[in-house]
């Protein structure tokens, strides 16, 4: 799609006293080509001409929508035909009232955007000139890029906003200096010295090629073509004063993902993922972006370029830039949109990549000659085949080879490279809050009936559910007996520091075998009564799991480590993350959580979460 989104040309169109003017196109068709198109047409009027019935049609039907035949094009090898300069001068200049607005014309198969302004209202400086009544003047103007048809709208609108630049542009040189009146004189004077008496259309591409080579606007806007047909972006000063920056996304980021189309929504979507743990890792050399960057550029750009590296967040660059997480934001969104930069999660030996869908496997394809250059005595396709499958970024089966400072610098540097050429997929784990099986929680052998009201119905196990958790619990304490089987990692959960009091693991495990074994009764005093212990644990429950809905609460309270208030406690808290849009790295930036830690609590309460694996959306859209 890459090629659809490139330009078919570019139009500088004029009006004025001496009428409306296509002063400049481009790209301006083959000589060969254009020679072939004119002995069609000549030989077309002479078999006219030969009838003295025949109808003589005018030139403007002849390159208009009405004289295409079926099946035909306006677009030829990547250029517009069939239009003259003067059709195009008619329809592309506007009336006075509609300047000032964002132009589209769609014919057939070709779209012409542009953005035309009025120049009558300029101030002129006419005095002392003797011949100024019969001065051309310029009264409109309009930089129009020629289209296909069908692209989508935000794609127009992006070239919409070039040609407003554009013109803006030349109409604020017209004003401070005549610009464009200057240019249009070397232009027409190119035509006159081309143009020959009983000359036809075949002399325009040498009057196109002089016009570039006298004219600075011409350059310009050529210039401004070759740049869209190349990467998509437009840098440059417009009469070396007035800066004109563009970029199309649209492209930018086709040709940094191989070859995935990304609309321009799914890109401002990703920016909106951008949090404080990100990092952002260069797409190109530093001293290469300080060539894109103009003169006046923010000097914290320039910061955050310099100090930018793979294994540093946002946050700690916003320490160290001294800016605040704000400007990172908006600095880093500005990279990632001009394809500067690409939104990571920072290096580290815990995270796990996957060779991505599109990478290119072949042996000797452009990308493995390019790592034989950068890294000497590697392969590409071995390295590929490392993550084949989930990986971390050391493997573990040749940790030995990694204990030397210097090769794990190496393993950094080519996981970083094919960062960049989007070889690897990072994959982030995602936890989801779910009850446990039903018939844990509402199935006879769960809750004891027998000292529950008889006013309650056959289906109070439902209802025991629905009610508060701490006034059910109170007065039936054998709901807390779980019909399982106490395994090893239950009985560590319940270890804490509290429960051990300074006692050793075996004698905290054996500790905790022995309560796990006594049986409902024996929880409660011996008159049958509830200990102010039970009581004070379960208003701890209640309270902390208030706003989840019963039939979590009730799976929650069935795990045996919801019995370590410490546990329960950092559990309840992060029932916030458990809906599978937070990843662990998330958690643990947010909450100050090492990975040890995390990674114990959810495997304490496996019984009612889910886990899943993929990629974050904030890195995998670019």
């Amino acid at each position: 799609m890459a090629n659809d989104l490139n330009p078919v040309a570019v139009l500088l169109v004029t009006s004025g006293t001496r009428g409306d003017r296509v002063l400049f196109r481009y790209p301006y068709m083959q000589e060969n080509e254009l020679h072939t198109s004119i002995q069609k047409v000549t030989n077309a009027k002479r078999t006219a001409e030969k009838n003295p019935y025949a109808v003589s049609i005018a030139e403007d039907l002849q390159d208009g929508k009405k004289s295409k035949s079926p099946g035909t094009s306006f677009i030829k090898d990547g250029v517009l035909v069939g239009f003259s300069n003067q059709t195009l001068a008619n329809f592309l200049i506007v009336k006075s009232q509609l300047c000032g607005k964002p132009f589209s014309v769609e014919i057939d198969d070709v779209q012409f955007v542009g953005y035309p302004m009025s120049l009558s209202h300029l101030p002129r400086n006419q005095q002392n000139q003797p011949n100024a009544s019969r001065q051309h003047n310029i009264l409109a103007v309009n930089v129009v890029f020629v289209l296909r048809a069908n692209l989508p709208e935000s794609v127009i609108t992006c070239y919409q906003e070039l040609a407003q630049q554009l013109t803006v542009a030349i109409a604020y040189e017209e004003k401070r200096c005549e610009y464009l009146t200057k240019q249009a004189k070397i232009m027409l004077a190119a035509v006159d010295e081309t143009s020959v008496p009983g000359a036809d259309d075949s002399d325009m591409v040498s009057t196109m090629k002089l016009i570039v080579h006298h004219s600075s606007l011409a350059k310009e806007l050529r210039l401004v073509y070759d740049g869209l047909m190349s990467n998509g972006q437009v840098i440059f000063y417009l009469n070396q004063w007035v800066e004109i920056n563009f970029c199309l996304p649209h492209k930018v980021h086709e040709l940094n993902t191989l070859g995935k189309n990304l609309s321009l929504e799914s890109i401002y979507r990703c920016l909106s993922y951008l949090r404080p743990y990100h990092a952002i890792l260069l797409t190109r050399p530093e001293q290469e972006l300080f060539k894109f960057l103009p003169l006046d550029c923010s000097p914290a750009l320039t910061r955050l370029i310099k100090l930018t590296a793979p294994v540093k967040n946002l946050k700690t660059l916003a320490l160290e830039t001294d800016l605040s997480i704000t400007q990172i934001y908006q600095l880093v969104c500005h990279m990632v949109y001009w394809g500067f930069a690409m939104l990571i999660y920072p290096l580290c030996e815990s995270n796990v990549y996957i060779l991505s869908p599109s990478a290119d496997t072949y042996i000797d394809s452009q990308l493995s000659q390019e790592f034989n250059r950068c890294f000497p005595g590697l392969q590409l396709t071995q390295e590929m085949a490392r993550f084949s499958f989930p990986s971390h970024m050391y493997d573990n089966h040749d940790m030995m080879l990694y204990s030397s400072p210097r090769l794990i610098d190496r393993v950094n540097q080519v996981v970083v490279w094919m960062l960049q050429h989007r070889l690897l997929n990072q994959l982030h784990t995602y936890v989801n809050l779910v009850p446990a099986r039903r018939k844990e929680f509402s199935s006879s052998s769960a809750f004891n009936h027998s000292n529950i009201s008889s006013t309650h119905s056959s289906n109070s196990s439902v209802q025991v559910v629905e009610e508060s958790y701490l006034s059910v619990l109170m007065e039936d304490p054998s709901t807390t007996t779980l019909d399982r089987t106490t395994s090893m990692s239950d009985l560590a959960s319940v270890n804490s520091e509290e429960s051990t009091g300074g006692q050793s693991t075996a004698q905290s495990i054996t500790q905790c075998a022995s309560q796990h074994s006594k049986s409902p009764s024996q929880e409660a005093n011996s008159d049958g009564s509830i200990t102010e212990d039970r009581k004070a644990q379960w208003r701890l429950q209640d309270t902390l799991l208030n706003e989840l809905k019963p039939q979590l609460k009730a799976a929650i309270v069935l795990c045996p480590a919801s019995k370590n208030p410490d546990d329960l406690r950092l559990f309840a808290k992060l029932c916030p993350y458990f809906n599978g849009k937070h990843h662990l790295e998330e958690m643990m930036f947010y909450e100050n959580l090492s990975r040890s830690q995390l990674v114990a609590l959810l495997d304490k309460f496996k019984e009612v979460l889910i886990l899943c694996t993929h990629e974050d959306p904030a890195t995998s859209l670019l």
